[in-house]
């Protein structure tokens, strides 16, 4: 049972890094727009999505794992 328990450890701990600097990638990435981008419709647009593709990535390292 130790080994299933320390097995689900690394996972869980890998999941928290990914998420962690996937988080901090993205925003760095949504302050790098707003800091050079008119703050327009296209803009806002934009944000969104990248919001979106967080949580998505996030959900696929939930159900699939993390390469």
């Amino acid at each position: 049972m130790k080994l299933e328990q320390e097995a689900r450890a690394h996972i869980n701990a890998k999941k928290r890094q990914f998420s962690g600097a996937l988080r901090e990638h993205a925003a760095n990435t949504e302050q790098f727009l707003m800091d050079n981008l008119y703050n327009t419709h296209e803009l806002d647009n934009s944000l969104r999505s990248l919001r979106a593709a967080v949580l998505w990535a996030e959900e696929a390292a939930e159900l699939h794992g993390i390469k």
